[in-house]
């Protein structure tokens, strides 16, 4: 498509009715921040592959109008300005179902935070079929969103989630519900906490400190892991501190801090590896805060928490991924279900979804070796609270827990 068809698309009259869905959607891939890329993808079905396609932007346009134009069948509605749309990228659609993506430089100029537009992608198929994406994305540059300390940009990929090492065997005593083994894609970027929540960090945004290792017995406890707090709370303390971030302009649209799911959890504990744990096949006493080692048949005489950041970070620069507290995961999770064989892309269980239990990883000061496997998966209700359950934040875009 080229940019005078887009043109000459800009000069008709919005008029006539539109199509039923048309199974385009826009996506952000990496949003729109000072200092960094941004990057859009239009995903569509695969029958539309060979198909001319481009996306255009305008000023914002609160709209969705029909739209006419003599010779073609239009289907979906126009989601932009067409008086002042531009084509930015055009090419032919592709078998694997997304566009490649968009990719904009935003300048690092303090200035151009808060300028809007909207994107929309359209294709045109050999047989004169219009078609518009069935969404646009309304995008609005921010600030860099990394005012909340230590955030570690993660980038989007695949790994394998789940454990094949034999069931109930030591050293690694694995359960059913890690297996089957399974690719998983984490398609969007997004960032993680270097360090579980602190108690001085849920101390100043919720005003209160629950931990059970606290006062003068532990003085360094200000920068140890809150602990003995429930799912319900470390869901609050996200809600919380998107408030807080969004009124201060320092949160992209479309990302919110809350928990990890499950999947995104693994993938940042396993750094690209795919051995029991981030260290290797093997976890000791003196690389992380737990209670016993399985390999080396010791007890490592953990009796609290300890001051994150204690112990060796993994490829990816995260701290105690590994025992210190169990961390919250945003999933639901009924204790039995295992995996699905298939591979799947940002997999994620909603509260709408039947079971209890929500999903902690990672293990504690006082679990075995085992319990802080990579793959280890545990469950409590979302009421519980205990002292070596924790939390870490995620900067990822928004799901409804």
């Amino acid at each position: 498509m080229s940019q005078q068809t887009l043109l000459s698309l800009c000069a008709l009259t919005l008029a006539g009715t539109a199509a039923a869905q048309s199974g385009r959607t826009m996506r952000v891939n990496a949003p729109a921040v000072i200092g960094q890329t941004a990057r859009f993808a239009m995903q569509h079905p695969v029958a539309a592959a060979g198909n001319l396609y481009m996306m255009v932007w305008s000023q914002p346009f609160a709209g969705a109008v029909p739209l006419s134009v003599p010779g073609l069948t239009v289907n979906g509605l126009v989601r932009v300005d067409l008086a002042t749309a531009v084509s930015v990228v055009s090419g032919v659609l592709l078998s694997s179902g997304a566009t490649p993506d968009l990719q904009l430089p935003i300048p690092n100029d303090p200035l151009i935070v808060g300028y809007a537009w909207d994107l929309q992608g359209v294709d045109l198929s050999g047989a004169n079929v219009l078609t518009l994406a069935d969404d646009d994305l309304e995008i609005v540059v921010s600030s860099p969103p990394l005012p909340v300390a230590n955030m570690v940009p993660i980038a989007p990929g695949s790994f394998f989630m789940g454990s094949a090492v034999p069931l109930g065997v030591a050293p690694y005593f694995n359960q059913a519900a890690s297996q089957p083994v399974h690719q998983v894609t984490i398609s969007r970027p997004f960032w993680m906490g270097s360090y579980e929540v602190t108690q001085a960090e849920y101390q100043a945004v919720m005003g209160v400190n629950p931990s059970y290792f606290y006062g003068v017995s532990y003085p360094n406890s200000a920068n140890q892991p809150v602990e003995m707090v429930t799912w319900n709370d470390a869901i609050a303390y996200c809600a919380t501190l998107t408030a807080l971030e969004s009124a201060a302009g320092r949160l992209p649209a479309g990302y919110q801090y809350r928990l990890p799911t499950e999947a995104e959890w693994e993938y940042c504990c396993r750094a690209g590896v795919t051995t029991e744990f981030h260290y290797g096949q093997s976890l000791v006493c003196g690389q992380a805060n737990f209670g016993y080692s399985h390999h080396s048949n010791s007890s490592c005489s953990s009796s609290s928490t300890t001051v994150v950041g204690s112990y060796t970070p993994n490829a990816w620069g995260l701290f105690d991924m590994h025992g210190n507290v169990w961390e919250w995961c945003l999933d639901v999770w009924d204790g039995t279900a295992s995996y699905p064989p298939a591979a799947v892309v940002d997999p994620f269980v909603s509260g709408s979804s039947s079971g209890p239990l929500r999903v902690l990883r990672g293990g504690s000061w006082n679990v075995n070796s085992f319990h802080c496997r990579s793959a280890i998966r545990n469950g409590f209700v979302p009421h519980v609270r205990l002292y070596n359950f924790g939390f870490r934040v995620v900067l990822a875009p928004v799901l409804a827990p």
